[in-house]
């Protein structure tokens, strides 16, 4: 079978690229043939489909200065890039693709895409990695970093009214346009077969806002459990894993443990909010939290997997979080907060605790309550490894996704 993969990234910038280049491993070692399609970038990993990615477009720094004539070409390239269409027209009429499974679009690409791939008579497979049909902000926050779901899929002038895109007017009015506009055409309706949910949270949100049940499946990402080999003992610390930004939950993280002393946390990491919490640190005297920077591949999992247990303390409607998954494949419990998707990863008292998001009494009960369950720790860690070899195992996610792919295939 020939699989067009079509993301914006060819490089890994986050749990989405992560996922992205696990099933396209997975299923080149299963002998299909995978074409990816995305935009020139210099961290690209090397393909010979290269010469068909879109030109390299940076629409943060773009959409930050919109002016008269640049804004204007920013602007249609974020809300319909034809090169991007063209380009991937005539990848498909060079490689003659089976079936198309979409992941990431938006802005860098563009869901002019989606036209194409209809306009070529491929089934399209979309995986959900954000809220972004629903939200033209993505996460369902608004400008003060509170969730909101005031746009509810179709109001999505109250994006503009607030502010929500970068906190500038003009760049949250292209957005609030942009999705407008793909509403009116009916992009993400009409020119998808099967909406992928890695969590029933973001399944239920796209019903929610009148996708069709049948038009939208739950089936959470998978990991190379064989190269995470679970630890069931540890060095005395816990870690926190991601970005350094708000939704992230993470200043919370650091504030609450002023008031857990006895816990030692490393910080695993950078972001916009590195340096404000390292200046944080240093001004109340905290010894008992560790920066660590940026880790990757195997440094990063022997941290993990020497840690004591693992905190995801998001603020924002997190959707399957991959530290959640490595952490349970490492043996190891999570401190997690019951927001979005991550609920569904913890089971309370088993192999985690869960607290009440951005609620930093209700953060720091949790932890207490992980510490005291010391004793625990090795059994719940267990537990939530059995946990991730029946849902995140690569065989399992690979016959699932093929099973999705004929069914299509077959109409």
């Amino acid at each position: 079978m020939k699989i067009l993969m079509v993301h914006k990234f060819y490089y890994i910038e986050g749990g989405a690229e992560r996922y992205y280049f696990n099933l396209s491993g997975l299923l080149e070692h299963r002998g299909h043939e995978v074409i990816p399609f995305a935009m020139h970038h210099p961290r690209n990993l090397a393909t010979p489909y290269s010469s068909h990615f879109v030109d390299y477009f940076e629409p943060d720094k773009e959409l930050a200065r919109l002016g008269l004539v640049n804004g204007l070409k920013s602007a249609a390239r974020v809300v319909y890039n034809r090169q991007a269409r063209s380009r991937i027209e005539a990848l498909i009429d060079e490689v003659k693709p089976d079936i198309a499974h979409v992941h990431g679009v938006y802005h860098h690409l563009s869901p002019s895409v989606l036209f194409s791939l209809k306009k070529k008579r491929l089934p399209v497979i979309f995986t959900l990695h954000e809220y972004k049909i629903l939200c033209p902000d993505y996460l369902f926050l608004d400008r003060a970093g509170r969730v909101c779901e005031r746009c509810a899929g179709r109001y999505f002038w109250h994006a503009t009214a607030g502010r929500c895109f970068r906190n500038s007017l003009p760049a949250s009015g292209l957005v609030t346009a942009e999705s407008y506009l793909h509403r009116l055409l009916g992009t993400y309706r009409r020119q998808v077969d099967l909406y992928l949910s890695p969590s029933r949270f973001l399944q239920g949100k796209m019903i929610q806002y009148g996708y069709p049940e049948q038009m939208v499946e739950w089936l959470p990402y998978t990991i190379p459990m064989a190269e995470y080999e679970p630890c069931y003992e540890n060095d005395g610390y816990f870690v926190y894993v991601g970005r350094l930004s708000h939704e992230k939950g993470v200043a919370e993280l650091v504030h609450a443990m002023k008031r857990v002393p006895g816990a030692h946390l490393k910080v695993i990491g950078t972001g916009r909010l590195d340096e404000p919490l390292q200046k944080f640190v240093r001004e109340q005297g905290m010894t008992n939290v560790e920066f660590l920077g940026y880790k990757s591949g195997g440094e990063l999992r022997e941290i993990v997997r020497r840690a004591m247990f693992v905190a995801v303390p998001s603020v924002v409607y997190d959707n399957s979080p991959l530290a959640i998954y490595e952490a349970l494949a490492h043996g190891k419990p999570v401190v997690g907060a019951a927001i979005g998707g991550i609920p569904e990863l913890i089971d309370e008292g088993r192999d985690g605790f869960l607290f009440t998001a951005g609620d930093e009494e209700s953060l720091v009960q949790a932890l207490r309550r992980m510490l005291e369950c010391a004793p625990q720790w090795p059994e719940m860690g267990r537990a939530g490894r059995a946990k991730a070899e029946r849902l995140f195992a690569p065989e399992a996610h690979l016959q699932r996704m093929e099973e999705i792919y004929q069914r299509f295939l077959s109409r």
